[in-house]
């Protein structure tokens, strides 16, 4: 037995790392990126990417090509033929574990196991429950949510949580304890500039980078926006990202006359570049698990203003490393950007304070280590 063990363990570990959809500036997505580059750091584990690709989503793939990922392409969430295709990947590969993602990866664990008898180990990563992005939607939240709470607890080899709070809140719903581990996310230590950005250095400039969806709680910085301009402070506020709740917020900035202090800039791929540029971050979020982009702020050195939800509070201690208000208080919120507005040297104590934080706790190495350490467990 002893023998069988050490040549177990001296073989190469095939680990299949799937993702449903891609849409790049998302949490998830960034993980999956980690993910595929941890051969970098154990030569023994040999990593093949597998990316069920919705064609109608347009999303921005590049960075997958660039990893030489394998792609499943449907036409849309109703074309099943992904399962089929997965199936037949995974007999050929034979891997033997697989990396699945978020809520969209247990569901997709569920019917290769239930359709095509796939019992290949399989370890999952939780950022968090299903929100819907729109009111339609809403009717699904209870049947993905409680399918994926299922598959953690019965199908599951290991769950890994990005945060202690997500950890908590699985095994209330009655997950093993012993099945669930906490690994916060963890970005590279410093990135390379793409294209410099240059804003006025006689106001302060104030940015946020995320999902446009209606969880960001974006409509309650915009009504803080609308507090700050009665009060004449001298900022700008520039919105990075795309998503759902785009048109309503411009509807919402044209509504409140506030389009020459708000610049919407859609996606942009030299993210790290804006925040480098910018003096204050605000991540309004109603739920949060573990924000990279809260992390990428840290990074860059920023005065950061987040809400007191979820993980944020794993990641920054309020009056340390930033400021932490109530979620959906926009006057709260207000306050806290009026403070960092008008005192600099707060500004600079949070930001220095923010960038010693990630560099102790939450670089990509750190991650890396961490999420080999549960494969070889």
């Amino acid at each position: 037995m002893f023998l069988v063990e050490i040549i177990y363990k001296n073989r190469i570990m095939k680990v299949l790392n799937l993702i449903w959809g891609f849409t790049l500036g998302a949490g998830i997505d960034k993980c999956f990126l980690t993910y595929a580059r941890l051969n970098e750091i154990d030569e023994m584990l040999e990593i093949r990417n597998v990316c069920i690709n919705i064609l109608s989503l347009n999303s921005h793939i590049e960075p997958l090509k660039r990893i030489n990922a394998d792609f499943i392409n449907i036409k849309s969430r109703k074309d099943f033929s992904w399962v089929g295709k997965l199936a037949d990947l995974i007999r050929v590969y034979q891997p033997d574990i697989i990396f699945t993602h978020g809520f969209n990866g247990a569901i997709v664990v569920l019917i290769e196991r239930l359709l095509k008898k796939v019992r290949t180990k399989t370890i999952l990563t939780y950022h968090g429950a299903y929100q819907a992005p729109t009111k339609a939607k809403k009717i699904l939240e209870k049947l993905y949510n409680g399918l994926s709470i299922w598959v953690y607890k019965h199908v599951a080899y290991k769950t890994i949580c990005v945060a202690e709070y997500s950890r908590q809140y699985l095994i209330s719903k009655g997950v093993p304890a012993c099945k669930v581990i906490t690994i916060h996310n963890g970005i590279k230590n410093s990135v390379s500039s793409c294209h410099p950005v240059k804003m006025s250095s006689n106001i302060i400039n104030i940015i946020t980078a995320s999902r446009i969806d209606e969880i960001k709680g974006l409509n309650y910085m915009l009504d803080a926006i609308k507090i700050l301009r009665k009060k004449n402070l001298d900022f700008h506020y520039y919105m990075i990202g795309e998503g759902p709740e785009l048109t309503n917020l411009k509807n919402i900035c044209h509504e409140y006359a506030l389009d020459d202090r708000i610049s919407f800039m859609g996606f942009q791929d030299n993210v790290q570049d804006w925040l480098a540029a910018a003096d204050i971050f605000v991540i309004p979020s109603l739920s949060e698990n573990h924000s990279i982009a809260l992390l990428e702020a840290m990074r860059a050195q920023l005065a950061i203003v987040a809400t007191k939800v979820g993980g944020n509070g794993e990641s920054i201690t309020d009056g340390e490393q930033g400021l932490l208000i109530p979620r959906a208080d926009s006057i709260s919120l207000a306050n806290a950007l009026e403070k960092l507005i008008l005192d600099p040297l707060l500004r600079e104590k949070l930001a220095i304070g923010a960038r010693i934080r990630f560099e102790k706790e939450f670089t990509e190495s750190a991650m890396m280590h961490n999420l080999i350490k549960v494969l070889h467990s």
